[in-house]
């Protein structure tokens, strides 16, 4: 069996849709499944599972992406975004069912699909979101991601260059929509207090953006210590991955980096500003989401906010929430 899995949204979608590899692999174990993807997550194809993946490059003729989509037989697609790309690519397919949420049955997409999933997606998580498309039960997505011994060796010396040693936390600050960026004077109380207090390092991770690493630069200069390090935009998605992995916390925004250190059981802290935490937070036990009244555990359930209305105590209490951390107070 041929299975392809279409989502063409940001690389935070793809993770959260992960878990629906794993669910197909245990209900279909001889089955090939192909990821149709956007070319921006391409520096992330060593950590997803999966068998193949295609990536399709906006403004590009992708020439091989089509000729590799055309010539195979596919049994099963599921189409997850309700794009037109997605739609697009689905008819391209041929295959045997075509199968989306029904809430996308309008349009091209009632000619396009032969089967639609009814699915509320004000009641669920994504990650449930996603999995109810595959018919599958809710779980957490421990083990959806794959770190291999080759890219856990390039992270280990990505850090071994930086002469810091021991445990870490990772601070992500930035993101790609400007309206989650957080000031650069809360990030640096939260960051003094990973150092002085719970007596971690630090290293910053972000992307390439000039808004982001800006700030960055800003925070790198105010916070002034031997024990922080940036980072941002150094590692490709994959490495980024393998060192989110290996940390004691992640403190940061809502961003596909969040979800990363979720999939890894990594305990976390994230700010939730304009987004929902109830759809997008963390599952783990050691997850907390932070918003303009304190944190919480999933389920999560406050309202949104603007970002700068989020005191720093509210993520330094969710920080000190986080059982394993109390290890490195003594």
């Amino acid at each position: 069996m041929k299975i392809l899995l279409i989502q063409l949204k940001r690389i935070g979608d793809v993770i959260l849709t992960t878990p629906c590899v794993v669910s197909l692999k245990a209900k279909y174990p001889q089955a090939r499944i192909t990821w149709v993807l956007d070319s921006a997550c391409e520096s992330m194809d060593e950590i997803l599972p999966g068998d193949q993946r295609l990536y399709f490059k906006k403004g590009a003729l992708n020439a091989a992406f089509w000729r590799t989509l055309l010539f195979q037989k596919w049994d099963l697609c599921f189409e997850f975004t309700g794009t037109d790309r997605g739609r697009l690519v689905t008819a391209m397919s041929r295959a045997s069912q075509r199968v989306t949420y029904k809430r996308h049955a309008v349009g091209l997409g009632r000619h396009v699909f032969n089967r639609f999933i009814e699915v509320d997606v004000k009641t669920l998580h994504t990650v449930d979101y996603h999995l109810a498309l595959v018919e599958a039960p809710s779980h957490c997505f421990s083990g959806s991601l794959i770190i291999s011994a080759s890219l856990e060796q390039k992270a280990e010396s990505l850090l071994g260059s930086t002469g810091i040693q021991g445990p870490y936390a990772i601070v992500h600050p930035g993101a790609a929509r400007g309206e989650k960026m957080w000031s650069t004077a809360r990030w640096c109380e939260v960051i003094r207090f990973l150092i002085t207090e719970k007596n971690l390092n630090v290293f910053i991770t972000g992307g390439h953006g000039p808004e982001e690493l800006a700030q960055i630069d800003e925070i790198i200069k105010e916070c002034a210590s031997a024990r922080l390090c940036s980072l941002a935009g150094k590692t490709s998605l994959s490495e980024l991955a393998a060192i989110i992995a290996k940390a004691q916390i992640f403190v940061g925004v809502d961003t596909g980096a969040s979800h990363m250190a979720d999939a890894f059981q990594v305990p976390s802290a994230v700010l939730f500003g304009g987004t929902n935490p109830f759809h997008w937070g963390p599952r783990n036990q050691n997850g907390r989401a932070v918003g303009i009244h304190g944190f919480s555990s999933y389920p999560h359930d406050f309202p949104k906010c603007r970002m700068q209305e989020i005191p720093a105590e509210n993520l330094i209490g969710a920080i000190n929430s986080v059982p394993p951390l109390k290890a490195f107070t003594d």
